[in-house]
């Protein structure tokens, strides 16, 4: 069996780390300083994963604000708009307003963040690793815009998967990256239409052809809703690691989608992202070996969804229980 745990995504700000940020702003330290800072958060993060038993995992996206900022700073055709809330979460993020034909800017330091973390990662745990660049998915990229160029959200949601998803991974790729994670919860959010869901799943086809072309394999992320929305859909993505929200109202009966729509490569999303409270290792351990007994055969388990959401200090006690209990799995 392949069943292995994984960090998805952001992790939350140290004290230390959201220091560094306050003494940046205030000109107390350089850009270089800050830098070598952040590389010591980084590294300190791989270290606690690598006692947990985690080795897929993120760099913990210490340099981003939240899933869109910084990369809409580095869009041609994009002004970075006031702040927006992020779903229904107390927690805000600043929209990408789309005035002009959307472009990846050639000056862009994405290449350079992720080759630093993925040497930082190799020189921390020395065996085999993967380390996953996390990015926003066309369809949340669009639905989160303030649109004022385009004629159809078909052409934004088109155009943020051609021209700034695609050659952003392109990119990457050039410097080792192996995995993108695609977040894409407007796929299962309520207040998004059928019409549209087809058309980001059909974005996301294009997307997984082109990546997979270049050696990348993807990631798909829902959270906030349930898979079982996309029903046959999923069917069309199903090449993907499909993650599965594993804290919805639904979540007694996401897990039949396993078996309902024949999906073999799934991320349990067992960790609660959103909620401080513990959770249980015989209810993980259950969902493990449910996935298998459907037909999963790669089963990761980790995180539902950026932890930005709680405390550091809960953060890290939760992916070293996801480690102990993964590694009953493993041994």
């Amino acid at each position: 069996m392949n069943v292995r745990a994984v960090l998805n995504a952001s992790y939350p700000r140290s004290e230390f780390v959201a220091k560094l940020y306050s003494k940046l702003s205030s000109g107390k330290i350089t850009s270089e300083e800050f830098e070598r800072g952040i590389e010591k958060a980084i590294s300190d993060l791989f270290k606690l994963l690598k006692r947990s038993g985690i080795s897929i995992f993120t760099d913990g996206m210490l340099r981003w604000d939240d899933i869109f900022n910084p990369l809409i700073k580095f869009i041609r055709g994009v002004k970075v708009n006031g702040l927006v809330r992020f779903y229904d979460n107390n927690f805000f993020f600043r929209a990408p307003v789309v005035e002009s034909r959307l472009k990846l800017s050639d000056e862009h330091p994405f290449r350079n963040w992720f080759k630093k973390s993925l040497e930082l990662a190799k020189k921390i745990f020395g065996g085999e690793i993967v380390l996953k660049q996390p990015l926003p998915g066309p369809l949340t990229l669009a639905l989160n815009s303030i649109n004022n160029y385009y004629d159809s959200l078909e052409s934004l949601i088109s155009d943020w998967r051609s021209e700034v998803l695609e050659p952003l991974v392109k990119d990457l790729s050039n410097v080792g990256l192996g995995v993108v994670e695609i977040h894409e919860p407007s796929l299962v959010w309520r207040d998004v239409s059928n019409e549209l869901v087809k058309l980001g799943i059909k974005e996301l086809t294009y997307f997984i052809d082109y990546v997979s072309k270049i050696g990348v394999d993807v990631w798909i992320l829902t959270y906030f809703g349930s898979l079982r929305r996309l029903k046959e859909l999923i069917a069309e993505i199903s090449k993907a690691v499909i993650g599965l929200d594993l804290h919805t109202r639904e979540k007694g009966r996401i897990l039949s989608s396993i078996k309902n729509y024949g999906l073999d490569r799934v991320m349990l999303g067992v960790i609660d992202a959103r909620n401080t409270l513990m959770e249980n290792s015989v209810w993980i351990k259950r969902a493990i070996v449910k996935a298998l007994e459907y037909g999963a055969r790669e089963v990761y388990v980790g995180n539902n969804a950026p932890l930005d959401f709680i405390p550091e200090i809960i953060a890290s006690k939760k992916l070293r229980k996801l480690g102990k209990v993964v590694s009953i799995f493993t041994e």
